[in-house]
């Protein structure tokens, strides 16, 4: 595990943002990517953290650990469902295959829970009882294992995440039912996968994104697979403990950045509290440590200025 020094020492070297002069850039939450000829396209991970969909700062080798998990799963689940990498020439940048992204993420949701409002357990406690076209019974309790996965996509490109359901994505003409249903066979085998490979690890995955587009015709997964930032991961080992209790699970993801700002009155409006020094050690700590369960590899910090490091795999492509 890397100590809490090491970590400290980087919190003025995390990468916040590029700007190289190797392909237009299109800079997103966390991922800066770079057009590049042959229709392949750079994405670098940045150690940027959002939340409530607002960036709000950086936390020291997030990007490492998120770069390297979503390639990790990339390559364990490419017989499973194909992708879009070619290769990761840097511990922060994957290359891909430019491809056609579908207008939805598509959240799999193995249990009930969450603080957001699209999270399948704001609006369970609200008083819904269909969430995104899935019908769930009364008396469910926060955390509270569902009877099977069930689907909750969200709509993207519009200044908040939206909820929507399979009828009204249809409806709306963002997507035709044969290709929706094509995408939710897709995240469910990803999510059965996952959730197997988590378990042999003592974790659970509790409820994932995921990103889906068309290349050359043929749907693949791209984006990220199974990281701290698409997912929501829990110790399994004290889960049935601490819901016997009514008492918050122990947590392997950035929820914990999520439930400091909501402890201070911030759920998406109005201005971020800062992150202290203190929360941004912790939570890479928390990066660190998923990396190490997840992948079950030691994690190697990579040494010296990333901005110079991550310019010149860039300008190799």
């Amino acid at each position: 595990m890397v100590s809490d020094a090491r970590i400290k020492l980087e919190l003025n070297n995390a990468l916040g943002g590029t700007d190289f002069a190797v392909g237009k850039r299109i800079s997103g939450k966390v991922r800066d990517s770079y057009l590049l000829p042959g229709g392949r396209r750079a994405l670098v991970t940045t150690d940027r953290v959002s939340a409530f969909d607002r960036i709000l700062g950086t936390i020291p080798f997030k990007g490492q650990v998120l770069n390297q998990i979503a390639a990790y799963w990339f390559e364990a689940t490419k017989d499973i469902v194909p992708n879009h990498v070619i290769s990761t020439p840097d511990p922060n940048v994957m290359v891909v295959a430019e491809c056609e992204q579908l207008p939805l993420e598509f959240i799999v949701r193995g249990y009930i829970t969450g603080v957001t409002e699209t999270s399948a357990w704001t609006n369970y406690a609200r008083g819904a009882r269909v969430i995104c076209g899935n019908k769930l019974p009364d008396g469910l309790r926060k955390d509270q294992k569902l009877e099977r996965p069930i689907l909750t996509p969200t709509t993207k490109h519009e200044v908040h995440d939206r909820n929507i359901s399979r009828d009204e994505a249809i409806s709306e003409g963002l997507i035709s039912p044969e290709l929706f249903d094509e995408a939710a066979a897709v995240c469910f085998k990803m999510f059965e996968a996952g959730t197997r490979e988590a378990a042999k690890r003592g974790l659970i995955l509790v409820d994932t994104k995921y990103e889906l587009g068309l290349l050359n015709g043929k749907l693949v997964v791209s984006d990220e697979i199974h990281t701290p930032d698409s997912s929501r991961y829990w110790y399994a080992d004290t889960y049935e403990e601490l819901f016997a209790k009514g008492e918050p699970q122990r947590k392997l993801d950035k929820e914990y950045v999520r439930e400091w700002l909501a402890a201070r009155g911030f759920r998406g409006e109005g201005e971020p509290p800062a992150l202290t020094d203190e929360v941004r050690i912790e939570a890479a700590k928390r990066y660190i440590t998923a990396y190490e369960l997840i992948t079950g590899r030691d994690f190697i910090p990579a040494e010296g200025a990333i901005a110079p490091r991550v310019e010149a795999a860039l300008k190799k492509l």
